[in-house]
């Protein structure tokens, strides 16, 4: 075999390859973004690090727990945030579809309970945002279920 031959061999092998990995990119259904209206969310991100900053100026910080033995996620609001209206996203960074918002229920307690034991075991993300008196308040934390 003289290196004409070989040459074109190793063409056709590299362009055969690159059609193999077109196929299979145009194959899968489970690319998503982080959400449908991204470039419009980041434009307000300003707004969000406005509600940080009040969140982190409260007497005590919103903590995250998961309770493993009861599979419920715990959220302990601040004293002064009982009565406020928001809700709670959860978030999944492997698949959009399994997304989901809880309404948030503070209205006489500081602690909230969300039952999580049909969520897929793995990394959410818990995006809390509520507002009391005309002041919002955002934070978010990684979870791993």
């Amino acid at each position: 075999m003289n290196w004409g031959k070989k040459i074109a061999i190793v063409y056709l092998s590299f362009v055969g390859f690159m059609g193999f990995l077109v196929w299979k990119c145009l194959q899968q259904d489970d690319i998503h973004l982080v959400s449908q209206d991204y470039y419009q969310n980041e434009i307000a991100y300003q707004d969000d690090i406005d509600q940080m900053n009040n969140t982190n100026q409260l007497s005590t910080q919103l903590k995250f727990e998961y309770l493993s033995d009861s599979h419920v996620v715990k959220l302990s609001f601040p004293k002064e945030s009982i009565g406020a209206t928001g809700k709670i996203n959860f978030y999944r960074p492997s698949d959009a579809r399994k997304d989901f918002a809880v309404k948030l229920d503070i209205t006489t307690t500081e602690i909230q309970l969300i039952p999580v034991a049909n969520l897929d075991r793995g990394l959410w993300v818990i995006k809390v945002s509520w507002v009391k008196d005309g002041k919002k308040y955002y934070k978010e934390e990684k979870m791993v279920l």
